[in-house]
Order: structure tokens, then C-alpha cells, then sequence
């Protein structure tokens, strides 16, 4: 099977909220899913901070410093796959990111500008219910633009080429990664390259 490897730069525009509760809660949660889709998530375990306020959103941390895992990655390219379905005439294109692009490696190094600090966010969440509108408050930790990574794309066959690859990427310009995205948390540039 014919097989292309993209070397990807990454760099916030916005700050990056942080996706993962804290630690008792995605406990819980990730041995469920664990249990039910009969897989090891040790390793997401080990990387999770110690409990801060309940409702808090954070980053996985090696070594106490934030991580993405792949999965990141590749979930901001099946949403913006979602969104482009068609796109130069590749239907179903969400479906085939999932099962043709693959990231690695799964631990994704977040670097933070040298003269920055992680700080938190926090903000109004409003819903309505069956029992009328409800106000809740989600805080998040925030990396500050300028965050960057490097990872490796990996993609099977020749149906996503690099136009439509870099079509997915560049909606990262409009509609980032991580929590509170259409606020414009999260945008960002890159740099992509055949390895």
C-alpha cells in the first residue's frame, strides 16, 4: 500500500484551552471505555495532573509539561474532514481521514513560549434545559499563543493527497483545537513538509 509522511509544525495564534478533566472524573471514564472497547489506557492514565477544582479542563502532562495525544490530531482533521466532506471530490472524507491518517507519535510534546506562564480561563456555560436556562462555570487551563508542536502524518493510499491535506489544516485559521473552540480559542498556523 502506497504510504506518504508529512512532517507537521503547529503554532497557537490563540491560546489552548485544555480538554481533560481532571483526574478522578477521566479515571472513571477511560476505564469504561477501556472495559467496553477492550483496550489499554494505562498510558493516558499515568499522564493526567493530580485533582484540582472539579469542572477544571487541563492538558496531560510528561514530565510536568503539557502533551497532546494523536488522537487530538487527528480528531481536529475528521472535523474539519466533516465540515469539506467532497472537497476535491473525496466524499466521505471523514471517514477516510480515520481509517488513511494516522499521527504519530501518540505522546505529542507541547512547548510553551520560554517567557510564558500557564494560567486559567474561565467562563459562563449556557444551556438550555427542560427545566429552563442554566448558567454553569468551566475553567480551563490556557497556554498562550505562540504553543507549538511537531508530530508526523502518515497517510495510506493516494486519496488524500497534500492539497486536500493542507485544505483540512488550513481551517485551523478559523476554528482551532481544544475547548472553546468557536470562541477562537485555539487557531493556528503550520508548517507542513514531505518527510
Amino acid at each position: 500500500m502506497e504510504k506518504t509522511h508529512y512532517k507537521l509544525k503547529v503554532t497557537m495564534t490563540e491560546p489552548l484551552l485544555g480538554t481533560q478533566t481532571v483526574k478522578d472524573v477521566a479515571i472513571e471514564y477511560l476505564q469504561s471505555k477501556a472495559r467496553d472497547l477492550g483496550i489499554d489506557v494505562s498510558d493516558e492514565q499515568e499522564t493526567l495532573p493530580e485533582m484540582l477544582e472539579r469542572g477544571t479542563t487541563v492538558f496531560h502532562k510528561l514530565d510536568d509539561k503539557p502533551i497532546y495525544y494523536d488522537y487530538h490530531v487527528r480528531g481536529f482533521l475528521k472535523e474539519s474532514g466533516r465540515l469539506q466532506n467532497g472537497a476535491r471530490g473525496v466524499k466521505n472524507l471523514r471517514n477516510k481521514i480515520d481509517n488513511m491518517v494516522f499521527i504519530r507519535p501518540r505522546r505529542i510534546a507541547l512547548h510553551v513560549p520560554s517567557d510564558a506562564t500557564v494560567e486559567y480561563l474561565e467562563r459562563p456555560l449556557r444551556a438550555e434545559t427542560a427545566q429552563g436556562p442554566r448558567v454553569a462555570l468551566a475553567r480551563s487551563e490556557m497556554l498562550p499563543l505562540g504553543t507549538w508542536f511537531e508530530c508526523e502524518v502518515e497517510v495510506l493510499g493516494s486519496t488524500i493527497g497534500e492539497d486536500l491535506l493542507r485544505d483540512l489544516l488550513d481551517y485551523g485559521a478559523y476554528k482551532g483545537m481544544g475547548q472553546w473552540r468557536n470562541a477562537s480559542y485555539g487557531r493556528f498556523t503550520y508548517e507542513l513538509e514531505k518527510a
